[in-house]
């Protein structure tokens, strides 16, 4: 990070001062709210969680070298100490990062929407990264604790940083647009996520769309033009004097791709159309797995040109994009090819990571879990994720989880009212009697815990076969991926 000392961290965060004033001038090397990451330099933000607090860690902090504390309860400062106390911990981190930001002064693209932010940020830092030095996101570190950390853990040489901005409830976009004012902004989609806290998909919305307040007028706002959502939105409407650019599969937008080759889950290649700077078309190639994450390369184009790339660094940020575990992650084991897509899921991010794996030589095992936050139509939208499934071609299914228990249902055609656990224990069959119109998934495992469904997995697993594993992240897939990945 850039030259900050305690002066003006303390300044920053509104809080009082604890220790010997002549540390004031001393420079902090990094934050972090985690105290096993604690070194020399190092500021510590104490949090008061659930199962712990860590405030209990501010003594031993400073004894690994910190050189400030900040936290809500007193602490008795030893010599060489300096502590900060604040009505609230992360308010306090989140005015030091946005006071830091200022002072770095350079521009920010936020990223926001209900799917695809982790790969649209990691897409667009690819492209500006062929010809700028971009600091990003770390890992999906986009809320109201991991934003101001990452802000506080750009360097002083970027020349852009680009962030990831999750919400979940009312008012959180306008927290994270007190940290950070982007000069471009991106809008992925508007889904379901979230559904629960923020009530229908037009309070998700108006709740993203905040994200264009305050873009400058030279500033961009770029939005998926095939979301229905998003597809009309005005200036006038969402009060943004940004240029609005749309992006998307449909010609109808600003940029849109066509003549489209999906080689399998290896990649694709298409022609991108619309950038000025290449009236003929743009003909990329991207290394990633799914016709979806061509939406990203699209959002990453828009922002390459508007930072003054020209189209070869564009097509080369485009072809170097990679993924992040979790996140359509391609592991090969042998001959056994692992997508790890485990990191988090809604209707829309399973649709898209079924239909990627549907390209895949071989059987097609889905490993699928819980979707959380959907609201009210939670059991229809786990029932139509696992029709699409078998629309798809799905050979074998493993479903752990009670929500998931809905995705069982629709794969095998019967009743979203069916007892699927009475169901299997009378004997489940191929020659069930359901709709003719209704495709099933020949092969099917239900389990109530991960250990036992990876154990079965592991069993019946073969040379040549594609497993797709996914779920909300609380279901603790990851593990599953880790545990396949051993053999």
């Amino acid at each position: 990070m850039k030259s900050f000392n305690i002066g003006k961290i303390l300044k920053a965060s509104g809080g009082e001062p604890v220790g010997d004033k002549e540390l004031l001038t001393r420079e902090v090397s990094s934050f972090i709210i985690d105290s096993r990451l604690a070194k020399e330099g190092c500021a510590y933000v104490a949090m008061e969680g659930a199962r712990v607090d860590g405030h209990s860690f501010i003594a031993d902090t400073f004894s690994k070298g910190a050189y400030l504390c900040i936290g809500e309860k007193p602490y008795e400062t030893k010599n060489g100490e300096f502590y900060i106390k604040t009505d609230s911990s992360a308010g306090a981190l989140g005015r030091i990062a946005s006071a830091y930001m200022k002072e770095l002064d350079i521009p920010v693209v936020g990223v926001t929407g209900s799917v695809g932010k982790t790969g649209t940020k990691e897409m667009i830092a690819s492209v500006l990264g062929s010809s700028l030095n971009v600091a990003k996101t770390r890992g999906n570190h986009n809320n109201e604790i991991g934003l101001p950390l990452t802000c506080l853990d750009t360097p002083a040489d970027a020349d852009v940083c680009v962030l990831e901005m999750g919400i979940s409830a009312e008012g959180e976009m306008d927290y994270l647009m007190d940290i950070v004012q982007p000069k471009a902004a991106v809008l992925t989609n508007i889904g379901v996520s979230h559904m629960e806290i923020l009530g229908s998909r037009r309070g998700i919305f108006d709740e993203k769309i905040k994200i264009a307040k305050d873009l400058p007028a030279d500033g961009l706002l770029a939005v998926n033009g095939d979301d229905d959502f998003l597809s009309g939105i005005e200036n006038s409407e969402i009060k943004t004097k940004a240029k609005i650019i749309r992006y998307g599969f449909d010609p109808g937008n600003d940029i849109y791709a066509e003549d489209i080759k999906i080689n399998g889950i290896e990649g694709s290649e298409f022609t991108i159309r619309g950038l000025k700077a290449a009236p003929e078309g743009l003909r990329v190639s991207l290394n990633l797995p799914g016709r979806h994450l061509i939406l990203n390369s699209l959002a990453a184009a828009a922002v390459g040109e508007y930072f003054g790339l020209d189209t070869e660094a564009i097509k080369a940020g485009l072809a170097d994009s990679g993924t992040i575990a979790g996140r359509m992650n391609i592991i090969k084991k042998g001959d056994i090819t692992i997508i790890d897509d485990a990191y988090n899921a809604s209707p829309v991010s399973m649709k898209a990571a079924i239909e990627a794996l549907s390209g895949a030589e071989g059987r097609k095992i889905c490993v699928l879990g819980n979707m959380y936050e959907l609201g009210n139509d939670s059991g229809q939208m786990h029932y139509d994720v696992g029709r699409f499934a078998a629309e798809k071609g799905v050979s074998v299914l493993f479903v752990c989880g009670d929500l998931a228990e809905d995705i069982a249902k629709g794969a095998l055609g019967v009743s979203i009212t069916t007892d699927i656990k009475e169901y299997v224990r009378d004997g489940y069959t191929e020659n069930m009697n359901t709709s003719p119109d209704h495709p099933v998934i020949p092969e099917f495992y239900l389990f109530d815990d991960n250990d036992s469904m990876t154990a079965k997995i592991k069993e019946i697993i073969k040379p040549g076969d594609t497993v797709l594993v996914k779920a909300s992240n609380s279901m603790g897939f990851s593990q599953v991926v880790e545990r396949l990945s051993e053999q």
